[in-house]
């Protein structure tokens, strides 16, 4: 199995192009043959608050119109008034399933209120009823992406996509969706695609670098960040990024010159304290290991290679009592992993409780056999003799 490149160095996704989209969606008009035409006229005079009163009135004489709910939303979204437009279009929605427009609206009014998960159902409807609808497809592809089912929105957004290949902020969107979906062929076409459009993108590069490393090309990764780190060299985490690919490459001097140039410029990166702690007791200088793991801790406290390092140093020092704490907050942190319960059940022989070590040994067996399972049920259950 492939590592991909340690979490901790990642910027946020693009959240402006990701909100540009967002305001740039419009407000889609259904048919209003049926409202009436006082409401009508203040909407088109530009009167929305008076035009809502309007379309309230109509709603409270009668409660069946559905028609009338969805004119009432279409005018509290102009309005802003998401919240409230969202629950008149979902009346209307009770009152008539197929009113033209209204899924389309609701969906929109919750995804603008930032509610992914909610507007994935109504623009799924829309989507049904309309399947050649660029913008519904756009938005629910969004949508998944807010909602992080980043596999989903790379589904949506690339049709979207391949319609619209000058769209350079959607094409950005997409490959982040399958970078972080771990479908890393298509994350590659794509920013290889954005790297031709803007070569002196440090973003593009970096990405492109943690997608590479997904695919176990960690070499190639690298030039890529350091690509990257030529066209920002202040960029945070990025000297983090190659301190950590480094790492995983056991070029532990190389690592160092990173993690301590990403101390240059974030003095508090817990994560580039960690590694470096990490590399000095791998280097036997537990003294200066313990400092770095200890100042990485107060400084973040659920980076679990800290625990596991402080752990295995105060083992070392036959502080049994102070390592038991350390590999109890690792087990914590993931107690899926069965490292930190295997040292557990060490210290406790160390100190002679037969009982608590046992306990943990059992908990190491139960996950080793969990994971043969896992790989098992993928191989299936005939395989080739």
């Amino acid at each position: 199995m492939q590592r991909q490149i340690h979490p901790g160095w990642r910027r946020k996704p693009w959240p402006l192009l990701f909100l540009a989209l967002a305001l740039a969606l419009p407000i889609c008009m259904h048919g209003q043959q049926a409202t009436p035409a006082e409401a009508v006229a203040l909407e088109q005079q530009g009167k929305l608050e008076e035009a809502a009163q309007a379309w309230r009135a109509v709603t409270e004489h009668d409660p069946n119109d559905a028609a009338a709910f969805a004119s009432l939303g279409v005018v509290l979204s102009k309005l802003g008034k998401l919240a409230e437009a969202a629950k008149a279009y979902q009346k209307a929605l009770a009152l008539n399933p197929k009113l033209p427009g209204v899924q389309l609206n609701l969906g929109l009014a919750e995804f603008k209120q930032g509610q992914f998960d909610a507007a994935i159902p109504p623009l799924k409807a829309a989507l049904a009823a309309d399947p050649h609808n660029v913008q519904t497809t756009t938005i629910l592809g969004l949508s998944y992406y807010g909602a992080k089912k980043f596999s989903e929105a790379a589904k949506y957004l690339a049709q979207s996509a391949t319609l619209d290949p000058g769209n350079t902020e959607l094409h950005q969107i997409l490959a982040q969706s399958c970078l972080l979906a771990k479908q890393y062929d298509c994350a590659l076409e794509e920013f290889k695609k954005l790297q031709e459009q803007n070569p002196n993108s440090a973003a593009v590069h970096m990405f492109t670098g943690e997608a590479l490393d997904g695919e176990g090309k960690t070499e190639e990764a690298i030039a890529e960040f350091q690509a990257a780190l030529k066209l920002a060299p202040q960029e945070p985490n990025l000297n983090f990024a190659l301190g950590y690919l480094y790492w995983k490459i056991h070029a532990y001097d190389e690592a160092v010159k990173y993690f301590e140039a990403e101390l240059a410029i974030e003095p508090k990166n817990a994560q580039a304290l960690t590694y470096l702690g990490d590399i000095a007791m791998k280097k036997e200088d537990n003294e200066k290991a313990l400092t770095l793991l200890r100042k990485a801790t107060q400084v973040q406290d659920d980076i679990r290679l800290a625990y596991l390092d402080i752990g295995s140093i105060l083992v070392d020092q036959k502080q049994y009592a102070e390592a038991l704490t350390a590999f109890k907050h690792a087990e914590q942190l993931d107690a899926t992993q069965p490292d930190a319960h295997f040292r557990l059940g060490r210290v406790y022989q160390i100190m002679g409780d037969s009982a608590a070590a046992e306990k943990e040994f059992a908990k190491v067996r139960e996950l080793k056999e969990k994971e043969l399972d896992d790989v098992g049920s993928k191989m299936g259950k005939n395989p080739a003799q």
